[in-house]
């Protein structure tokens, strides 16, 4: 993979174009079957030009590119079944596939491909769509190494009290930051690699643990659960962000990002809760930060609460520009409605809070509390 086309432009993709001077690849351009062709993809990220298209024509996106990367598996993954069904999105995807691979083009999806109608087509059509994985055999050797994961599902699920205190008896000496949110689709990705690439201004060396399927495009650890279930099974999943975390200060890395995965806040499913709070006592985030909207304070608070009890308390909240509302669409807040809810959560929640680009600001707060509080002090 050198030269690469993004499928489709959502929210996946708008990352690795937003973040796109930190990949190990060149995006050339952008299909999608809904956005209006010819316009420039960066712009309609950030801002700024980019020279990057976002094409509907297969022929024109496709052209002068060898690899295709789908961060869509071709079935209503996320939601916006009213989308895929108008403009049969679904069948698109599966014209643009076999449109690629009869150029030649490698075929890599983001994403596990679990659909079984999916995977029967493929099949049919002697299709193969590689999923790419971040290199995962040496941490799961140490894994393995650490936490003796063999045994019946009896045996390892008596044993997790004592590998959890094993876990935690390892010193830690780098820094952990944790972003997290009370909904999902709002911008946790974004804070962590704006962090990420903020610590690399200034010199210091971080690690970035990425639970969006995209980790192996910038070279970084990958936390993504779908992608781990397909090689592991969940439950050793705290013991792979250990090891991720031992790797990264085994690497020379001080500090190491993690966002996690949807909204903080417990939900009807029980086996996601179970997961979501497992990932935050297994990463055990010194440094917290919350990202919170604009008529959400009953979920403020709920969501100070649950990072209390299981972490620590906030050190800032963290103000979006804009949020999703539906399949490529978004309310974009403006800038004085953004400096009056700034002040009122403040007030209402006595703590620091910051717009969500405001990265080098966030940088300087986690530097600060870390001179005040040595890392592994607990506090």
């Amino acid at each position: 993979m050198k030269r690469v086309v993004l499928y489709p432009f959502n929210k996946i993709t708008q990352g690795l174009l937003r973040f796109r001077d930190l990949l190990d690849v060149e995006i050339v351009s952008v299909i999608d079957f809904v956005e209006e062709d010819g316009q420039d993809a960066g712009a309609q990220v950030d801002g700024k030009h980019s020279g990057i298209l976002i094409h509907s024509s297969m022929a024109d996106g496709l052209k002068d590119a060898d690899t295709l990367i789908l961060n869509d598996p071709g079935t209503t993954f996320g939601g916006n079944s009213s989308v895929f069904a108008e403009h049969d999105l679904a069948g698109l995807w599966r014209e643009l596939v076999l449109y690629a691979s009869g150029r030649g083009l490698q075929v890599v999806s983001v994403h596990e491909i679990y659909d079984r109608a999916t995977l029967d087509w493929m099949a049919e059509q002697q299709i193969q769509i590689d999923v790419v994985h971040s290199p995962r055999e040496q941490l799961f050797q140490e894994m393995d190494k650490r936490y003796g994961t063999g045994g019946t599902d009896i045996e390892r699920y008596l044993e997790q009290f004592e590998k959890e205190a094993l876990m935690f008896s390892r010193p830690r000496s780098i820094k952990r930051v944790g972003i997290f949110a009370t909904r999902g689709c709002i911008g946790k990705f974004t804070v962590q690699m704006n962090l990420y690439r903020q610590f690399a201004a200034e010199g210091i060396p971080a690690t970035a643990f990425i639970t969006e399927p995209t980790g192996f495009l910038f070279g970084q650890p990958e936390g993504d659960i779908f992608k781990f279930l397909a090689q592991r099974p969940l439950e050793q999943y705290p013991y792979y962000i250990d090891t991720v975390i031992h790797q990264a200060q085994d690497s020379g890395s001080d500090w190491i990002i993690m966002a996690g995965q949807s909204s903080i806040l417990p939900t009807m499913n029980i086996a996601f809760n179970s997961l979501r709070y497992a990932m935050l006592r297994a990463f055990d985030p010194e440094y917290v930060l919350l990202i919170a909207g604009y008529d959400d304070d009953g979920a403020i608070h709920d969501a100070i609460e649950m990072l209390r009890i299981y972490s620590r308390r906030p050190l800032a909240l963290l103000l979006p520009d804009k949020l999703e509302t539906s399949y490529g669409q978004y309310e974009v807040y403006p800038h004085e409605r953004r400096k009056a809810r700034k002040l009122e959560l403040e007030q209402k929640f006595q703590i620091h809070v910051l717009f969500i680009e405001q990265a080098d600001a966030a940088l300087n707060l986690l530097l600060e509390e870390a001179e005040a509080i040595p890392a592994g002090s607990g506090k």
